[in-house]
């Protein structure tokens, strides 16, 4: 790819920052707009533009393309990304994963024990850190992306590609499934020479990809799963992970804090991360035990009374909130926000856990009517600070019962993302009285 002077950057929330101020360091001329403060992009020179750098946020297809996107194909002006970017100019081997959910567990994970082992390594991408403001000397750079981030990316060429699983979500941004879907699979594109692909196979959409990757080099796509012994790859017997991969067999048991079908899947993908790291099965056995888990997913903020109080603000699905309500009883469950295109008439194998609900935001009005069809005791709080009040006092009459924050929707309508919703539910639990 010739080299960049002139690009144009769409969508200057942090990612779009991080791009402008990284190309800048490099003699860069950038030109930036951003639809809240320039919904009009008629002063572009296209034929001097050697790129067109579009945020994650920005459509490329569906519902219909950005302006900018549509005038850049017409000129003919190559449309990448941050990710591609840091492909061009980063020294270290790039570890992805991406998936529906787990996908941030899974890098905080790999990170954690490549950290604990000495490995040179760092943590980006859609988790925390933007890919171009990270280091670009580490030897290891573990990425989590969104399907946003790779339906722009047009470099790839991963040395480590994971997708945990697909179930639908982002169905408006994607086009449907199918669109969804593919979006996923461009992980896998471009493999380099003893790459390693791993892809769960838990679910259909996944399971239907395997027989299509084909090896690279001779290596075939690792398979995992979060609950089966996989007699080719790397899986579970009962609490036990064994690899019959790379022929290691047994590796070591579930820790406690990773409990759970989901979590299990996040070990696996883990584990072949590491492999691919060289660090020793013995090693990511024992630093897996020490493995504090992940804020916003199944978190324990604090007990009162026994009853344990759960903030898991990052489910923002239903898969999300199917692994929690699979994992507690006697729920008190706060949830709400602005709806995606799944709704909870998929968690109803699940009601008889729950004790009672609390709903807050957008949907609070919709889900109230299908929870009183399945004669659930439930009500309306409307906002984050009442539903943890009524939750508490409901908690302190019923022994035994769980607090379980799982909002099944995006934070949007109230709160900036899931991390500020987050952190408001811990602050609100902290202040209750004990």
């Amino acid at each position: 790819m010739k080299t960049l002077k002139q690009v144009a950057i769409i969508g200057m929330g942090k990612t779009g920052e991080a791009t402008k101020h990284f190309l800048q360091q490099r003699d860069v001329v950038c030109h930036c707009y951003d639809d809240r403060w320039s919904p009009n992009q008629t002063d572009i020179d296209w034929k001097h533009l050697d790129a067109l750098i579009a945020s994650p946020g920005v459509a490329l297809w569906w519902p219909v393309p950005h302006p900018m996107v549509q005038l850049a194909r017409v000129n003919c002006v190559p449309i990448l990304n941050d990710i591609d970017l840091f492909q061009l100019y980063s020294n270290g081997a790039n570890i992805c994963v991406t998936g529906t959910n787990g996908k941030s567990t899974t890098v905080a994970l790999i990170n954690f024990i490549a950290e604990d082992n000495g490995v040179d390594c760092q943590l980006g991408g859609n988790f925390g850190t933007p890919a171009l403001s990270l280091q670009l000397t580490k030897k290891y750079n573990i990425l989590e992306l969104s399907s946003y981030q790779l339906e722009s990316c047009n470099i790839l060429g991963f040395d480590v590609s994971i997708i945990l699983n697909i179930t639908p979500d982002h169905l408006t941004r994607h086009g449907g499934l199918y669109g969804y879907s593919a979006a996923k699979q461009k992980i896998f594109a471009n493999s380099p020479p003893n790459a390693y692909r791993v892809i769960g196979v838990d679910d259909p959409c996944c399971v239907s990809m395997v027989d299509f990757l084909s090896p690279v080099n001779g290596l075939p796509p690792i398979k995992i799963s979060g609950h089966t012994l996989i007699s080719d790859g790397i899986g579970w017997d009962a609490n036990k992970l064994i690899d019959n991969y790379f022929n290691a067999g047994y590796i070591c048991d579930c820790p406690s804090q990773l409990d759970g079908t989901h979590n299990r899947q996040n070990i696996a993908a883990a584990y072949a991360a590491c492999h691919y790291m060289g660090i020793s099965s013995q090693q990511f056995a024992k630093s897996l035990k020490l493995f504090p888990g992940l804020a916003h997913r199944q978190e324990l903020v604090k007990v009162i009374n026994n009853t344990p109080y759960i903030n898991d603000s990052k489910a923002t699905n239903v898969q999300s909130v199917e692994q929690a309500l699979q994992r507690y009883d006697n729920i008190i469950w706060i949830l709400g926000g602005r709806p995606k295109e799944d709704g909870i008439e998929k968690l109803t194998s699940y009601f008889h856990k729950i004790k009672y609900a609390l709903l807050i935001g957008e949907v609070a009005e919709k889900w109230s009517q299908i929870l009183a069809l399945h004669e659930i005791p439930h009500q309306i709080s409307g906002v984050l600070s009442l539903a943890v009040q009524h939750a508490h006092k409901i908690a302190q009459q019923n022994s035994g019962s769980v607090v379980l924050f799982s909002p099944a929707c995006a934070s949007f309508d109230q709160f900036k993302n899931f991390e500020e919703r987050g952190n408001i539910f811990k602050k609100l639990v902290e202040d209750l009285p004990c």
